[in-house]
């Protein structure tokens, strides 16, 4: 009995060659640079978005804790033309915090993200080390009824009339559920869960809670620095089942990147998109990830 052979070459999976292909067009919705009010960066935002072009990234959403970026921006797209810089506001003790004023000088300047509170939310743990931080780094989007603020609302409107995205921060799960549900009945199109399962910077959801919220019309964003020891630590696994779960045309990929103990924040994207592509994703699934959704939040042409 004669064995049969073949002079078929053994399929090879050039990880390489989908990472290149994934990275051209590919839009980084969350990323640290600076120069930055509070904490030093490892690159300044020019130097970002430059790298971003090198890779053929298509945007990068800028986000400073300490000021808006939407003039920023501006001069980035100006100077360092190419890849396209895109301005944010984070609604921390810095700006004011729970401030319409400020989101609406951030959509006269091209803004497109508004992220409610991080550090200064009541229900992050980072920022509250002495007694001066937890005075100050203490916001709440919610009277003690459980109704959101008449200030929160404003913020909703004009995110809405100027169709930017509304991410929810470090925010509880009780603040984050009342949020979504005010402005989805309110018409906003466009809302981002910020990182739902790192704990140590905010609230983890349960895969349900995700599943509940992405129905609600929300987009379920997980951030890669996540995954670092240094950080919370997240098992890939948790990662794979709560995308799986919510299925990956309501899920976003981003780096969070921009620490000095990191990695630079386009090595850390591709180092999401290893990993992810180690678990089976294929290029088509994380082409939703890190390029189509991203396009339809923030109004970009296909």
């Amino acid at each position: 009995m004669s064995l049969s052979t073949t002079n078929k070459a053994p399929i090879v999976n050039d990880s390489e060659t989908t990472i290149k292909s994934l990275l051209s067009g590919a839009i980084e919705f969350h990323v640290h640079p600076g120069p930055d009010g509070k904490t030093l960066r490892k690159m300044d935002m020019f130097e970002v978005v430059r790298a971003a072009r090198m890779v053929g990234m298509r945007a990068v959403v800028l986000k400073d804790k300490s000021c808006g970026t939407g003039a920023i921006a501006q001069l980035v797209n100006k100077y360092a033309g190419g890849c396209l810089a895109i301005g944010a506001i984070t609604l921390d003790v810095s700006i004011g915090g729970i401030n319409p004023a400020a989101v609406e000088i951030e959509a006269a300047l091209g803004s497109k993200v508004v992220w409610m509170p991080t550090y200064s939310a009541r229900n992050d743990p980072s920022k509250k080390k002495t007694d001066k931080d937890r005075r100050q780094n203490d916001l709440v989007i919610l009277r003690d009824n459980g109704e959101l603020l008449p200030e929160v609302i404003e913020i909703i409107e004009i995110i809405k009339q100027h169709e930017m995205v509304l991410a929810t921060g470090h925010l509880s799960r009780q603040e984050i559920f009342t949020l979504i549900g005010m402005a989805a009945e309110k018409g906003v199109k466009k809302m981002v869960i910020t990182h739902p399962l790192s704990e140590n910077v905010g609230t983890r959801l349960s895969v349900k809670d995700q599943i509940q919220l992405a129905q609600m019309g929300a987009y379920i964003e997980h951030t890669w620095v996540a995954s670092l020891p240094r950080h919370a630590n997240i098992p890939i696994s948790d990662f794979v089942e709560a995308i799986r779960a919510v299925g990956v045309k309501k899920c976003i990929m981003a780096t969070d990147f921009g620490q000095m103990h990191n990695p630079a924040p386009i090595e850390g994207f591709r180092m999401m998109l290893k990993a992810l592509l180690a678990e089976g994703f294929s290029e088509e699934e994380l082409a939703y990830m890190v390029r189509k959704n991203q396009v339809e939040l923030l109004g970009l042409a296909l």
